[in-house]
């Protein structure tokens, strides 16, 4: 997994060198052809990337046993105890209790550490994973999600606990919703 982050933060690198660069000479289209191939190259490593961090949640998920949902985006969650409650919405205000691991288990982050999260959903800093994860959920409920990478803190992490292009599982329930 991190050969591949390698490599993606190299193209990338090169792509970004590459791209300030500029050419006086005549030689436009043989300047496009090769950004083309670059970008080509780019589009192949991410592809290569996320399909290695999707085998690795799959095979986290495997072990886990569970029979877990996957949102149109990517992430996957369980819900332990399911309720009949309105499922949370985009612009209300959610209370959750939470922890944040890797998917080798370190823990980032923990209520237990920080207090409870209170936020408006899609008015807020936090991963649109974990809000996305959320919406699955109801008043009361309590669940795993496990968000990939690009729906995290992606290529930066947070600058604390939270490497780059980290996957990130998260127990969850919600105390609250207005």
């Amino acid at each position: 997994m991190y050969k591949c982050l390698s490599i993606n933060l190299l193209l990338t690198s090169l792509l970004i060198s590459y791209s300030g660069c500029k050419n006086n000479s005549t030689e436009g289209s043989y300047d496009q052809i090769n950004q083309d191939k670059l970008k080509e190259k780019l589009v192949r490593a991410n592809k290569e990337y996320y399909a290695n961090e999707d085998e690795a949640i799959n095979d986290y998920v495997t072990r886990l046993g569970y029979n877990m949902q996957k949102t149109q985006r990517g992430v996957r969650y369980y819900i332990f105890n399911k309720k009949e409650n309105v499922r949370v919405r985009g612009k209300q205000l959610v209370e959750i209790k939470y922890s944040a691991k890797l998917l080798d288990g370190t823990l980032c982050y923990t209520s237990d550490s920080t207090g409870n999260l209170e936020f408006e959903m899609g008015k807020t800093d936090l991963p649109v994973g974990l809000q996305e994860g959320l919406m699955q959920m109801s008043k009361g409920e309590k669940a795993l999600l496990i968000s990939p990478s690009n729906l995290g803190y992606g290529l930066t992490g947070d600058g604390a606990y939270i490497p780059p292009n980290a996957v990130l599982v998260y127990e969850v329930e919600i105390i609250d919703v207005k």
